[in-house]
Order: C-alpha cells, then structure tokens, then sequence
C-alpha cells in the first residue's frame, strides 16, 4: 500500500509541473491574443474619424471662403442663397468648424496611408451639383511636360464637391477624402473604389456596399470573359453593374489586405512613390500595371489569382513597364 502511495505521489509530482507548464503556457497565450487583439481595437479606433481629436486648424476665414493648411473651402453660389447660410456671419462658422472636422481627417487619413498629397484641396459645397443632391465628386486634376528629356505628370489641383446633404454624412466625406489621398497615383477606378469603400465601411462604419461571400460565386464578366470592374468608369456612369461593382471591388480589396495584412496597400503605395512610375504613364494605370506591385508587396506572384477571377492581366517586369513608357513616349513626339 505505502509503496503504491509513493508512486501514485511520484505520479502526481510529474505531472503537476507539466500541468503547470501547460497552464502558464495557455495562460501566455491567450494573454499575447488578448494583447494583439487590444493593441488592433485600439488602432481601429485610432483611425476611426467618429473619435477623432478635433484640433484648432491654422485657418482664415472671410466672407467667400475659408483656408486650413490643407484645405481651401467655399459655398457655391445656390448654396449661399439657401436660408441657413444666407447670412455672412452663418457661413463663416459653419466654415470654422467644418475645416476643424477636415484637418483632423486629414491627420487621420496621413496615419493611415503614411502619406499625403503635395497640393490643397478645394472643397466646394453646393445645394446641388450637376442637378444632383445624392452624389459627391473628388476630381484631380494634372498637367504633364518635359522634365530630364521624360514626359512626366504632375498634379494640378484637387477639388472636392459636396451637395450639403452628402457633406453630412461623415462616411462620404471619409469616401471622398479617400481619393484626394489614392488618385495621385493615377490608379484602376476599381481599386480606387475599391479602397474608398473600405476605408468609408471598416474605419468610419459609414459603409452602403456589403461584402459578397464569394469572389468566385459572385463574378460577373462581359461578353469578352472579362471581369466587368476592369471597364468600370467610376460613379459618374449610370449602370445597372454600378452597385455590383462598389460591393465587388470593395470585397476584392478586403480580401487582399485580409490575406496579406493590414500594412499591405501601405507597401503597395511606397513601392510607388519610390519607382515614380505612375507619373511617367500615358493615362492611368492598367491592372497589370498595378498587380506588378501587388505582387512585390505580397511576396508573390499575384497574376494567377487575378486571372482565376477573369481580370485581363499579364506577368509584368520593370523593363516591361519601361519598354510601354518609352513607346508612348515616342508616339507622343511623332
């Protein structure tokens, strides 16, 4: 009897410490989620232009129009015959808050990029624009010419128009604001809707487009077999896909930063800025173009994913893309 207490003791004695190894061991890992899981709620919320710090902009205000350090904001002239902006004394505190509420969404939008455009945006708010009360357009303008012998683009001028009721939304100035930052470098409509939908959906829970469950099950091509975000001309085209593509484009961007992190279109954009590429383009950039530079950031070659999902794409190299420039270039000088 003693002798099988001893080793039922010895018994216990073995396993307690390998119980309490697993414990700690548990214990640790839950703790390391618990903290990475803390660590991303707080950067979601961070980012998240409902609890934005509102700071005091460097900004001068007058009768026409107001300016921030980024921003220039006026009332178009239907919006200034509207009864609660008639006055001057209305419309210049309406502009002090407003470019407040811009420059902290500013600030948030440079954390979340990592970058910023190099001119103003001008912000103008309308009763309506182009006829319409339910659409807000953010145009940017470029000029090229010949810097070192090269055919190069250069941003002119960013403008951002907003019918009041759409300024109002706070996921639409967030969605806008989206391409003031992405439309510098020239990209696809349907990555840059694709990223405005994002930001506007999972930063600023301001969304309209649901994801779909399937890139697959929920494909649409054209006649040709093409995926149909790749003849997508932006929100200014009335089409019955207009929504298909918004939902679409927003669950293939989602999917990709899912995949390959949440830094992953942050590397995407300074693999850009650092070739300067995308200024030398004769229009704006293609998919292959852009996949290219999904590719260095992923770490892989991203064409046959693309392809599964019937995007018209090939395998580029930057002689490829060079050899396109130069070509362009030359059918430019003749």
């Amino acid at each position: 009897m003693k002798h099988r207490n001893r080793l039922h003791l010895t018994t216990l004695w073995r396993v307690i410490p390998a119980l309490l190894i697993t414990v700690i061991v548990f214990n640790s890992c839950t703790a390391l989620k618990e903290a990475q899981q803390r660590r991303e709620k707080r950067i979601l919320e961070e980012r998240n232009t409902s609890t934005l710090m509102l700071k005091r902009p460097n900004a001068t205000i007058d009768a026409r129009a107001g300016k921030s350090d980024h921003y220039t904001l006026k009332f178009a002239e239907d919006l200034q015959g509207h009864p609660d902006f008639d006055e001057v004394a209305e419309r210049e505190e309406f502009t002090h808050n407003a470019l407040i509420y811009m420059e902290s969404l500013y600030e948030a939008m440079h954390e979340l990029f990592g970058f910023q455009p190099k001119h103003k945006i001008h912000v103008t708010l309308h009763d309506a624009y182009r006829g319409n009360r339910l659409a807000a357009f953010t145009s940017t303008e470029y000029r090229s010419g010949m810097l070192d012998g090269r055919y190069v683009k250069f941003i002119r001028s960013i403008h951002m128009d907003f019918p009041m009721q759409m300024y109002e939304k706070h996921g639409v100035r967030v969605h806008e604001l989206t391409h003031a930052f992405t439309n510098i470098y020239y990209i696809p409509v349907w990555f840059s809707e694709g990223l405005a939908v994002l930001i506007q959906t999972e930063y600023a829970q301001g969304g309209l487009h649901p994801k779909f469950d399937s890139l697959q099950g929920d494909l649409r091509v054209d006649l040709d077999g093409v995926n149909q975000l790749e003849s997508w001309g932006g929100h200014t085209e009335n089409s019955p896909l207009t929504q298909w593509r918004y939902r679409y484009a927003y669950t293939l961007v989602s999917e990709l930063r899912k995949k390959y992190g949440h830094d992953f279109y942050i590397r995407v954009f300074e693999l850009m800025e650092a070739d300067g590429l995308h200024q030398r383009l004769a229009g704006n950039m293609k998919t292959s173009f852009l996949v290219y530079y999904f590719n260095q950031a992923a770490g892989e070659d991203l064409v046959p994913f693309f392809r599964k999902l019937h995007f018209r794409v090939r395998k580029l190299t930057k002689e490829d893309i060079l050899k396109q420039i130069e070509m362009d270039s030359q059918n430019r000088r003749q």
